[in-house]
This record gives C-alpha cells, structure tokens and sequence, in this order.
C-alpha cells in the first residue's frame, strides 16, 4: 500500500516536471483543475487504504479463490501472469464505463477535464474509484489464488500501472519523428495516444482504454488515435460543476 502510494506521487511529480518543460498546450502547470485532481485523490486515499485492508488477508492467504496457482514458476513469469491480467481486465472495465450508461453517469466525471496533466488520472467519481480498486481483490482473492507467489509481484503490477496512468495524461509534446517516440508509442500507452481518449466529441471517436498496452485496443479494434493530438478535450453533452463537492455530487455545470 505504502509502495503503490509513493510511487503515484514520484509519477505525479515527475509528470507535472515534464508537462512544465515540454506542454502540448500552454496552460498553468498547476491549475485548479490539478488542485481538484490532487485533492480528489487524496480524500478518496482513505478509500483506497480500507479496501486493501479488507482484501488483503484474501489476496495473500487465497481464502476463498476459486483456482490456486501454486508459484506459477519464477517469479517474472508471475508478475507477467498478474501484469498482463490486471491491464486486460482494466481494459474491459474502462470499456464497460463508457458503454454502460449507469456506469458512465460516473465516468464522466474523470472525462469532465478540459485540460490534461498528470493530475488527471486522480479525477474520478468515488463509485469510480471503488470499482478500479476492486479490481485485483477480485481478480486475485476471488478468482486466482497467489498467495504462492513471490511478495513483490502483486505492488509492481498495481505499480506500472499507476505510472502509466500519470504518463498517459501528461501535458507533454509527443511526436512520432524518433525511433523512441514511435516505439513508446506503439507498446505502452503515452500522452499521445491517450489523449484521443479525451476527445470532447468521444461519441464520434470512442476508443483508447487500454491503461498500459495499447495491444488490447489494436487487437478489440479500438484505437482511435491520430498522428497529432485533439484540439478539443471534455464532455460535449452534460458537462459538470467544477469543483470537488460539484464533481462528486454530478451537478450540471450552470450555463455562463
């Protein structure tokens, strides 16, 4: 627990660093969009802290999974095994929040941001936040049992994924004239490719959920990315009051 949070700030912090030294779009490095991203993650933190509390004994003692892994082998191969389940049903669940309409009532809050950074991924509904932080309880005190594998496995995986979720909002200028860029670009989700995500008319371009790989959405037929970034990000329909309370209590944004 402690792990996972240290390494969302130091990717929180180096994020910022880098939107400020090379910003796709000018706009202030901390902005009340970042100040109600930062203080969304941190009063949900107590969320976050009672549910790993309550999973913990099912994820590391498997009490009630339905399948037992055993070790699985070296531990590179565990930690690909839980990595590569946890950014698929990532995926799957982002899919749903965008398809399923009781389930974007509250997406919707995280697409409510017309500028990104690397604050952004901390923009979510509470009912948001609750679902992403089921996920590996789910996954591995419910379904799979791997209370056999090495103890390090399970932080790292939940770890890349919170560093990608910091990268993938960046403000940062992110072209495809470089080997690196093009190589970033086409095996871990970046500022890029994310951020046809945000598109403020997603109804017309929906896609890009993957969370770390790209790969799901390329195979499901769901990347909808451009060589250049959108001009435009947000909600066209319904958008919300932005502030903490406004954002979490879904008000309509009140018309200027």
């Amino acid at each position: 627990m402690y792990a996972t949070t240290i390494v969302q700030a130091l990717a929180l912090v180096l994020g910022t660093a880098a939107g400020a030294l090379w910003p796709r779009e000018p706009q202030p490095v901390f902005s009340r969009d970042f100040w109600i991203n930062v203080a969304t993650g941190a009063l949900l933190f107590p969320v976050r802290a009672g549910l790993t509390l309550l999973g913990v004994n099912t994820l590391y003692e498997g009490k009630v999974a339905l399948f037992h892994l055993g070790t699985l082998g070296h531990p590179v191969l565990q930690f690909l095994f839980a990595f590569l389940l946890l950014d698929l049903a990532k995926y799957w669940v982002h899919y749903a929040d965008h398809r399923v309409p009781f389930l974007w009532r509250f997406h919707r809050v995280h697409h409510s941001a017309e500028h990104l950074d690397a604050s952004t991924g901390l923009r979510m509904h509470v009912v948001d936040f609750l679902q992403l932080s089921a996920i590996p309880v789910v996954l591995f005190g419910v379904i799979f049992d791997i209370s056999g594998f090495a103890p390090w496995v399970l932080p790292a995986s939940l770890c890349v994924g919170i560093v990608a979720d910091a990268l993938e909002h960046m403000n940062v200028r992110m072209t495809l004239d470089t080997p690196l860029m093009r190589f970033w670009y086409a095996t871990f989700n970046s500022p890029l490719f994310h951020s046809w995500h945000h598109v403020r008319d997603g109804h017309l371009c929906d896609g890009n959920y993957a969370n770390c790989l790209p790969l799901w959405d390329r195979l499901f037929r769901t990347d909808v990315a451009r060589d250049l970034p959108p001009e435009v990000y947000g909600v066209a329909k319904g958008p919300l009051e932005d502030s903490f309370v406004g954002l979490h209590l879904l008000r309509p944004r009140a018309s200027p």
